[in-house]
């Protein structure tokens, strides 16, 4: 079923759609570049996110992040981990634990490669007016909203922890 749009709504669903295109071959080049699968990826995004944070990651945390089995997280873990782009290391405080971390390679290789579409992203919005900016974010959420309502109405992400 089709829904109907007015013509003020169909060029911002154009947009829209340009713009999930270009993101998606975007991340593909950069999963080309660093010979990363998609969730190979999304962790190293969300380590070297943490890192420059300032916060441990661990695994279990990663398995949250993506929705994904511990197992399937350990042998995603440690692919990265002969890549090298991630590290494992020992916990500062508790032994038994283990936390991830980047490696100078992989800041170097994606991190700056991602960095620079954030930056470009970021001029951008440095161009919007406070008004600009208030409607873009309005229309994000509402957006996130409908993807994850109609993706998995019980298990919507909380996207702003990424």
């Amino acid at each position: 079923m089709t829904t109907a749009h007015t013509s003020d709504t169909a060029p911002v669903l154009e947009a829209l759609a340009r713009f999930r295109a270009a993101d998606a071959q975007m991340h593909q080049r950069v999963r080309t570049h660093a010979a990363l699968g998609e969730n190979e990826l999304r962790i190293l995004q969300y380590v070297l996110a943490c890192d420059r944070a300032g916060t441990d990651v661990k695994p279990s945390e990663i398995s949250r992040h993506l929705g994904i089995s511990s197992a399937s997280t350990t042998a995603l873990l440690d692919r990265l981990e002969r890549l090298g782009s991630v590290q494992r290391v020992s916990h500062p405080t508790d032994r038994r634990s283990i936390l991830i971390a980047p490696t100078e390679r992989a800041a170097a290789e994606v991190a700056a490669l991602v960095d620079a579409f954030e930056d470009r992203v970021a001029r951008a919005i440095d161009q919007l007016s406070d008004d600009g900016r208030a409607a873009v974010l309005a229309f994000l959420d509402a957006a996130t909203g409908a993807a994850d309502d109609i993706a998995d109405p019980a298990g919507a992400r909380d996207y702003a922890s990424m």
